[in-house]
């Protein structure tokens, strides 16, 4: 998990001390590479433990081990495509908007590939592909994403349970039980529908996986398995476009294991491509007699 990407997706749930040590190795990441945790923290004025204790908290045995992720991290960051940054202004043109766009859903892809470990989506495509039924759970732009990968999981032949009525949500997580599975999307992890949505089907006995912004929050503790998706909306705010844009991926990843697990998936595909194919052939039809 890269360093950078985890501290960009913590930061604002960092307190103030730990935000100024953070906003620094953002900042300053070719200057951190050479200096001992002694000067850094004369550098950023804070204590030599609170650089120590800011990269434990961070998942790393120590600072030394938090610098040499950085300095993976930014090496990696140098073998990606060059692209516009900075945030889209008023005076933008067309494509000046288009590329600092695709910059900031590059970050946003990448960085969430890098938050969620391979054991976690492993775990989380082999209990959706395991499951008897499937909830979805989500509001807004979550329940968006969720339906888009419900009609996926459909394909599969997987019983899946989606409606943006939180009400339906609801009534339908008090039926589940062992075996079946909530997917419970919000990004924020604190949308108190969702959250409940998920407390009750976990009552019932049934598994929950959240996807939600990287971040300690409340569905993050209800769930036995956490995806993340990070998303700086700085300059996008408008649609929660780079939160929908990183959730899409991971739903579509999970979409993708499954499928790679699933013996019967060709053949699945296959017979809901021929079953809709027959409205082409009408449409067709129609427009050849019109003509």
């Amino acid at each position: 998990m890269g360093s950078i990407a985890k501290i960009r997706a913590m930061r604002d749930s960092m307190s103030s001390h730990e935000r100024r040590i953070a906003d620094f190795l953002l900042e300053n990441v070719e200057e951190v590479r050479g200096k001992s945790s002694k000067a850094l923290a004369d550098r950023i004025g804070v204590s030599q433990s609170s650089v120590v204790k800011f990269s434990q908290k961070l998942g790393y045995k120590g600072y030394s081990d938090l610098k040499l992720s950085l300095t993976e991290s930014l090496a990696r960051t140098s073998l990606l495509p060059k692209a516009i940054h900075g945030d889209i202004a008023i005076g933008d043109d067309v494509t000046t908007v288009a590329q600092k766009l695709i910059a900031r859903k590059t970050v946003s892809l990448n960085e969430t590939l890098a938050v969620n470990p391979e054991a976690q989506l492993l775990a989380a495509a082999g209990l959706l592909g395991g499951a008897g039924r499937i909830l979805m759970a989500g509001v807004g732009a979550s329940s968006l994403v969720a339906k888009d990968l419900a009609f996926k999981l459909m394909k599969l032949g997987k019983a899946v349970l989606v409606e943006s009525d939180t009400h339906v949500q609801m009534a339908n997580a008090a039926t589940l039980g062992e075996g079946d599975v909530i997917l419970a999307i919000s990004e924020s992890g604190q949308t108190q529908e969702v959250v409940r949505v998920a407390e009750a089907g976990l009552a019932q006995g049934a598994a929950v996986i959240s996807l939600t912004s990287f971040s300690r929050n409340p569905l993050v503790e209800v769930a036995g398995i956490n995806l993340f998706c990070v998303a700086d909306e700085a300059g996008t705010r408008s649609s929660s476009i780079l939160a929908r844009t990183a959730q899409l991926m991971v739903t579509d990843l999970l979409f993708l294991l499954m499928s790679q697990r699933d013996e019967k998936a060709k053949d699945l595909f296959e017979r809901s491509r021929e079953a809709v194919a027959v409205f082409r052939q009408q449409g067709q039809s129609r427009r050849s007699r019109a003509s």
